[in-house]
């Protein structure tokens, strides 16, 4: 493992969650559940881009309040087999370990970083008016932007980008690769993510990870 490696970046579905979409949870708890279906079948069938896709799914979250209500269903998420004990490890080894994020918003990506005792999270911006989701997008997660949004954040630390090791499983996490020093493509959705990472790692544990990141291997 590079000695360089201060900070890793870990994507939220399909990577800390277990599954496509950490928000569909909460969309079921509100009652949401076909709404979230419905938008996601039409972004598939229309071949939407990831920025029209999230502009289209966040119209689903008008009205529902962003004060903190529904903390507790992202309490109860059914994360990735591993995901705590990946995050607590590295942190122990003396990583700052972080996510960023195409599938949630602010307002998710808060009580999730509490929960998982994350150094930073970051993810969609949607709208707020009087205290609930607006309905609209102020800022798009999307590929392009989670690297911006890491280097970003290694500036703040005062790091470069050969600090960074990102690990993800989509398109969106191409771009973040780039820009890595190291990264990871977990469980990846298509080959064009595994070859854009430097090794890919396919196992039902996220724990699989931790072997490259371990200061004494």
């Amino acid at each position: 493992m590079q000695e360089s490696i201060n900070v890793i970046s870990l994507d939220l579905d399909g990577v800390l969650f277990n599954g496509p979409s950490a928000a569909y949870p909460l969309a079921v708890e509100l009652g949401l559940g076909q709404r979230f279906l419905e938008v996601y079948q039409k972004t598939v069938a229309e071949a939407q881009s990831l920025e029209d896709s999230i502009v289209e799914g966040s119209k689903i979250w008008r009205g529902v309040r962003a004060n903190g209500t529904y903390d507790y269903t992202v309490e109860s998420l059914p994360l990735m087999t591993g995901a705590e004990d990946v995050v607590s490890t590295l942190k122990r080894w003396g990583y700052k370990v972080g996510c960023i994020s195409s599938g949630v918003s602010q307002f998710f990506m808060k009580p999730f970083i509490r929960r998982l005792g994350l150094d930073f999270g970051y993810s969609n911006i949607l709208g707020e008016a009087n205290g609930a989701h607006d309905g609209t997008v102020l800022y798009v997660m999307g590929g392009p932007q989670k690297a911006e949004t890491a280097i970003g954040y290694l500036r703040e630390e005062g790091l470069s980008a050969e600090s960074l090791a990102s690990v993800g499983d989509g398109r969106n996490d191409i771009d973040i690769f780039a820009i890595s020093a190291f990264s990871i493509a977990f469980n990846p959705q298509s080959e064009d993510v595994s070859k854009a990472a430097t090794i890919t790692v396919r196992s039902e544990t996220l724990k699989d990870i931790l072997l490259h990141f371990d200061p004494e291997s």
